[in-house]
């Protein structure tokens, strides 16, 4: 009886793919007459695949099949015999590539001919495929802008898929129209985390029997329905790295995933391409049987898959896909290219060429946010932070009063200065002493927060955070206002080339009403004593508020003004902090970059009777 009406090289090689897995399992202890009679139909689903292209061998793995059941389900077979399954789809596989069948007819023109559907094998490439994205709960330190282009890609490129599934510890701000799967990142390296993703995700109801996993930084260059997407594989083995407690962390997880397959009779190729992958859910979640995925530095998901239940054929990774992994990215490699695939250092280059490619937003992006942020003239604010050290206080208040005519509120991290209120009075500033000292970094994180409630409190729409030795000697606040005019952002920063870090907290703007609902939080954040690395705190609070309040025209002023990697989140106000903590800029008195001469000066010329030594 003929099962299929119609006939598939690539089917009965799937099928015979199967059969060996299916095999395997039987041996190591699945021995059921569910496994069991899948092994012999799956088996006879490939002798009839084969029969009308290539009778000899469908005569021969029916042979196979009737040696290996010679009585029902009661199966007589060994490794031996599960090699000659392999041969049999390798000789299909070989025979097909070398022209020994008819070409088949192009399967774009297969799948949109107006023709009667003939009837289904159970691999039918109709199958549902949804396409999963897994997402770092820390957020993108480009502020999303690698899962926007991936998505833009698919959108354009991918064919055939069913629904966008993205897994993370929260819903990233700026899409909507997808499935969302919660799951947190609670293990201390990636790939657990991402294999952790999966496992929730594949245990979710719902879900199609068939993913493609899709990092957020692959892009899909060309048109390509799901069915033919390709297995990419590596030149370098996984036994070629170290595992040596020296050796970095992904080598020694590339090394250890190849131990773990040899140890199990699997083959260890490296398919680490970073191409998007297939997955069958039910094969995957098996993998825990086997393999213990959160020891040491974790194994790579992956190459388990691919090398435990066995790949017909894959291609090499240079062959279908660009890597892009510096801050000069040549266009030319892109050509002929599948898939492109880049590190966080080219970002910056590879962005603008991305929009330029994919410049229309996807169907899964959206703006929360609409309209203006600010007011035509917006009311700043000034929170002051210090730890006594009236004279800073006295020069830093003449410039924010006298000058800029800001509302000020200064913040004492516990000290004994008597002096600070008396300032302070003369000024008409605010004045708030903690009852016990904080200390360097969690004082720091605490005046934003003071700041934030007194902002909220007192209708100031845009608050300035200042630390006491951060003392700008002209107008600024103009400049700024125009700056949050024009770009609507919620954050307005810069970063140092000197220290390295992409955030600074000696000045920065905030927008009161995106920040100020983080004010308790950032409170009990601030325990007295405790180390806080205060400025990868409030970027991690920046980037998500960035998203989530997004609007059309600081979406467009990102794409005019990219800093670079790990510089997102915020509007650069560059005119006031520059970009190096170290350089001296007119205008700044800032301790990194002038002595406390340039302090007395500066006091000198504005009135004040104050010493270098007051300064120091």
């Amino acid at each position: 009886m003929t099962v299929n009406q119609h006939s598939c090289v690539d089917c009965a090689i799937k099928h015979l793919a199967s059969a060996v897995v299916i095999a395997r399992e039987i041996l190591t202890g699945y021995n059921t007459p569910q496994y069991r009679l899948a092994l012999i139909g799956n088996l006879n689903e490939a002798q009839e695949q084969l029969s009308g292209i290539d009778p000899k061998l469908a005569n021969h793995i029916r042979s196979l099949r009737l040696k290996l059941a010679p009585e029902g389900l009661e199966l007589a077979f060994d490794q031996s015999m599960i090699r000659r399954i392999e041969l049999c789809a390798l000789a299909a596989d070989w025979r097909q590539r070398h022209g020994l069948y008819r070409k088949a007819p192009d399967r774009e023109a297969v799948r949109t001919a107006a023709l009667p559907a003939p009837r289904k094998c159970r691999c039918s490439k109709d199958a549902p495929v949804d396409v999963l994205v897994p997402l770092s709960a820390d957020g993108s330190i480009s502020a999303n802008d690698e899962l926007r282009f991936a998505l833009r890609s698919i959108e354009r490129n991918l064919k055939g898929y069913r629904n966008l599934v993205l897994v993370s510890d929260r819903p990233p701000a700026g899409f909507g129209e997808y499935r969302f799967i919660q799951a947190s990142d609670v293990y201390p390296r990636k790939q657990m985390n991402i294999h952790h993703a999966l496992m929730t995700a594949f245990r979710a109801e719902g879900i199609a029997d068939e993913v493609i996993f899709w990092a957020d930084d692959n892009v899909l260059l060309e048109e390509m329905h799901v069915t033919e997407l390709p297995v990419t594989a590596r030149r370098d083995g996984l036994l070629g790295f170290s595992n040596a407690p020296d050796a970095r962390i992904w080598h020694r997880s590339l090394r250890n995933t190849g131990e773990a397959l040899r140890k199990a009779g699997y083959p260890a190729v490296n398919y680490e391409a970073h191409t998007p992958v297939r997955f069958n859910k039910e094969r995957y979640l098996a993998l825990e049987r086997e393999f213990d995925f959160y020891s040491e530095v974790g194994l790579c998901y992956i190459s388990l898959y691919l090398n435990r239940y066995g790949v017909p054929e894959a291609v090499p990774m240079t062959e279908v896909k660009a890597t892009c992994e510096s801050e000069t990215v040549d266009v030319s490699r892109l050509t002929g290219k599948r898939f492109l695939g880049y590190h966080d250092a080219a970002a910056p280059a590879l962005f603008p060429l991305l929009r330029q490619r994919f410049p229309e937003p996807s169907k899964w992006e959206r703006f929360p946010k609409s309209g203006p942020l600010y007011s035509g003239e917006p009311q700043i604010g000034v929170v002051l932070g210090t730890f006594g050290s009236a004279p800073h206080i006295d020069l830093g208040l003449h410039w924010l009063v006298n000058v800029n005519r800001l509302p000020v509120l200064v913040v004492d991290d516990g000290s004994d200065d008597a002096r600070l209120e008396e300032v302070c009075a003369r000024y008409g500033a605010q004045f708030l002493r903690l009852p016990v000292r904080h200390g360097h970094w969690a004082g720091d994180m605490r005046i934003f927060a003071e700041g934030l409630e007194w902002a909220a409190a007192n209708g100031i729409e845009l608050l300035v955070k200042l630390s006491r030795r951060f003392i700008p000697t002209r107008e600024w606040a103009g400049e700024l206002a125009e700056l949050a005019r024009a770009s609507n952002a919620v954050t307005f920063s810069s970063y140092t080339t000197s220290y390295g870090y992409g955030f600074r907290t000696e000045a920065t703007g905030m927008l009161t009403a995106a920040w100020a609902p983080l004010a308790e939080q950032l409170r009990k954040e601030a325990q007295p004593g405790k180390r806080i690395f205060v400025e990868q705190r409030l970027h991690r609070a920046a980037r998500q508020l960035a998203d989530e309040w997004l609007t059309p025209e600081f979406a467009a002023y990102r794409q005019l003004h990219c800093p670079g990697r790990g510089r997102s989140g915020y509007a650069l106000w560059s005119a006031l902090l520059g970009t190096d903590r170290k350089r001296k800029y007119p205008g700044l008195l800032w301790h990194n970059a002038n002595p406390p001469e340039e302090y007395a000066e500066a006091a000198r010329q504005a009135g004040l009777p104050y010493r270098v030594e007051d300064f120091r």
